[in-house]
């Protein structure tokens, strides 16, 4: 299992990006820096502080980077960014998401700069402007679905979120226990304590994500969900049998806190946060005058590479009372 994660979950430290940090095999998010020659990276980054803000946020991270839990890119340097640009063009362009149209943010992509400011400054607020926060995501889901990827979502709590609930499809439903605050280095030696029970974990769910990815009705093999409940069972017994030692700590360490927390594995289209877009933008122009809320005008309906492509998404959601040491 190889979990992408929004940005946006990972500079709030969502319960979505802590489990993913525990549960993943590798961890791919998005990351937005600038490109091009030496020259033209040191330009970029000194002329946006929000860009520098912005990355100060994740420094608490860094360990996860340095050994290869957490990246930016798949090992061949796949990443988010073509992904999102498409995400952005549907929004601006295609017939299907036209109500969308008004907040795709013009000029998002005409300069490296203006890119940088964009992104940085509505990760920094944790998502105010639909007209970042939307591509982003839906770029993270078309990232994933083409290379099999499992995305990590916090439970629905916005209009748009609940609208997506009714696109998906439930696979599976297992609960096990999660680190919802440590630091870097007590997520690497807890995955450490827990390794054998969690590549056992990951290459369950790494099975069902392929299966999505390749179009296969998971309620035909449900070997395939017996292991996966299976693992999480095996993991919860020995985090239990652990505790002690992952909630355990140094002084100056970052308290610890674990908590039981459901996963819930859902089949959803690759245009789910498009799709439920809309499907929030037309409850919105019903509570507003007449004529407002519209699209400015008709567009054709895009060719998508991806077609009728699924993603795997797993809904994280904690359960019950926070236990730190």
């Amino acid at each position: 299992m190889i979990a992408a994660v929004s940005p946006y979950h990972l500079t709030t430290r969502e319960p979505a990006a802590m489990a993913a940090l525990l549960l993943g095999e590798r961890v791919v998010t998005f990351l937005p820096g600038p490109r091009g020659s030496r020259e033209e990276v040191e330009e970029a980054a000194s002329s946006s502080p929000e860009y520098v803000r912005f990355v100060q946020t994740w420094s608490w991270s860094m360990a996860l980077w340095e050994r290869g839990v957490l990246a930016s890119a798949l090992g061949d340097g796949d990443d988010a960014m073509g992904d999102l640009h498409t995400a952005w063009r549907m929004m601006a362009e295609d017939e299907r998401y036209a109500l969308l149209r008004p907040l795709a943010r013009a000029g998002l992509f005409e300069t490296q700069g203006e890119f940088l400011a964009a992104m940085s400054r509505d990760l920094l607020r944790g998502g105010p402007d639909p007209g970042v926060s939307l591509p982003l995501a839906a770029g993270v889901d078309r990232f994933a679905a083409r290379r099999g990827l499992v995305v990590m979502r916090s439970a629905p709590t916005s209009v748009a979120q609940k609208a997506e609930q009714h696109l998906g499809r439930r696979v599976f439903a297992v609960a096990v226990p999660v680190l919802l605050q440590a630091s870097a280095e007590r997520f690497l030696e807890v995955r450490g304590l827990l390794a054998d029970e969690l590549e056992e974990w990951a290459a369950a769910v790494g099975e069902v994500a392929s299966a999505v990815a390749g179009d296969v009705d998971v309620r035909d093999d449900p070997s395939l969900v017996g292991r996966v409940e299976q693992a999480a069972r095996a993991l919860a017994h020995a985090f239990d049998h652990e505790r002690a030692a992952i909630t355990a700590g140094g002084r100056d360490e970052v308290h610890v806190i674990e908590r039981m927390t459901s996963l819930t594995a859902v089949r959803l289209p690759v245009d789910a946060v498009l799709r439920s877009g809309v499907s929030a933008m037309r409850s919105l122009s019903r509570a507003v005058p007449r004529g407002e809320g519209r699209a400015v005008q008709t567009m054709p309906v895009l060719a998508d590479s991806l077609g009728a492509r699924s993603v795997l998404s797993l809904v994280v959601k904690p359960l019950g009372e926070r236990r730190g040491r």
